[in-house]
């Protein structure tokens, strides 16, 4: 494969990406406006949307949203999404879904917790 092919597979493939990131930034579900922040709700549709939301993507969401953005640093970063997620996974305790964690990759919901998400914004949404 020629160096500009593989650029360019590279470029489409940051595309996609680029598309998903902004369509769980945009859809929001109905099901918990007033319980969970805009920030929130784009972290749990990118968790839920997917087998495992690795770190980098979800950094990705914490930048654009909320009110984390005032410090700048490598370190920083990955506390803030880290914040976001634990104060996500409180707010959805009391719904008893429970969002898991893959030390290294990142964030998923089980079956379980999958189908508790879906009859809730199905009841609400």
């Amino acid at each position: 494969m020629s160096e500009v092919q593989r650029l360019r597979d590279r470029v489409a493939e940051l595309e996609e990406q680029i598309k998903q990131l902004r369509e769980d930034m945009l859809q929001q579900s109905d099901a918990f406006v007033g319980i969970l922040s805009k920030q929130q709700s784009a972290l749990l549709m990118a968790i839920y949307r997917r087998p495992f939301a690795q770190y980098a993507y979800l950094d990705n969401i914490t930048e654009h949203f909320g009110t984390y953005n005032r410090y700048e640093g490598e370190m920083h970063i990955s506390i803030r999404t880290r914040v976001a997620v634990w104060k996500l996974r409180r707010k959805l305790k009391s719904y008893g879904i429970d969002i898991f964690m893959w030390r290294g990759v990142g964030y998923y919901l089980d079956e379980a917790n999958r189908k508790k998400l879906q009859m809730l914004m199905g009841e609400k949404g």
